[in-house]
């Protein structure tokens, strides 16, 4: 019973808002919704760009790190 409350709570939290009355409302959600996309795939290729500029580490010294 908690479980599902509390899914239904972040079920309604992180939902995107429904479109308002207009014409042009529900275009711009659509726009919104693929720009976030696109920050999305951008913040991932840049992360894949430092990750791979990064200098090799040894993987026990990158354990020695993370502890």
């Amino acid at each position: 019973m908690i479980n599902e409350t509390n899914r239904k709570f972040a079920e309604m939290l992180f939902r995107a808002p429904a479109a308002e009355a207009g014409s042009n409302a529900e275009k711009l959600l659509n726009l919104r919704k693929g720009m976030q996309l696109r920050m999305r795939k951008r913040r991932d290729s840049e992360r894949t760009v430092r990750e791979a500029a990064r200098p090799f580490r040894h993987s026990s010294a990158a354990a020695r790190a993370i502890s």
